[in-house]
């Protein structure tokens, strides 16, 4: 009997045949002051970034999904896209408040196709984690 199949990097597929999959990333980045202008500046920098860091086109989005700290209530990212010609779903909704939140943050969690990792993007004061214990 021949032994069966070696270990899985000796069976990978090849970057070049790899079949796109439904793959999520995150990102965040921290608004100057409270404006219309201001968020659509942080959102379209945000956006922008990701595909960049990660290599993807603009038609690899699938949809996206923002949060806004409680601080932000001018305008949404959402309309800030439409209003660059984005056709892509997107979803907002307010970000929890709790003790020690970063202030006037916009979050993204992005539904993209991709065939490699994806790193996620933090601009301005943005942090990757959150502080484990719950919101007080």
């Amino acid at each position: 009997m021949s032994p069966g199949p070696g270990p899985a990097a000796e069976r990978a597929v090849p970057a070049e045949h790899a079949v796109p999959a439904v793959r999520a990333v995150r990102g965040a980045v921290t608004v100057a002051e409270d404006t219309p202008r201001q968020i659509a500046a942080a959102t379209r920098r945000l956006v922008g970034e990701l595909l960049v860091r990660n290599g993807l086109e603009r038609d690899a989005v699938i949809s996206l999904m923002f949060t806004c700290s409680p601080d932000l209530t001018s305008d949404t990212p959402a309309l800030a896209l439409r209003e660059e010609g984005w056709e892509v779903p997107a979803l907002c909704a307010a970000d929890t408040a709790w003790s020690g939140a970063p202030a006037r943050t916009v979050r993204v969690l992005a539904h993209v196709t991709s065939c490699g990792p994806l790193a996620p993007v933090y601009l301005g004061d943005s942090a990757p984690t959150r502080p484990a214990q719950s919101p007080a």
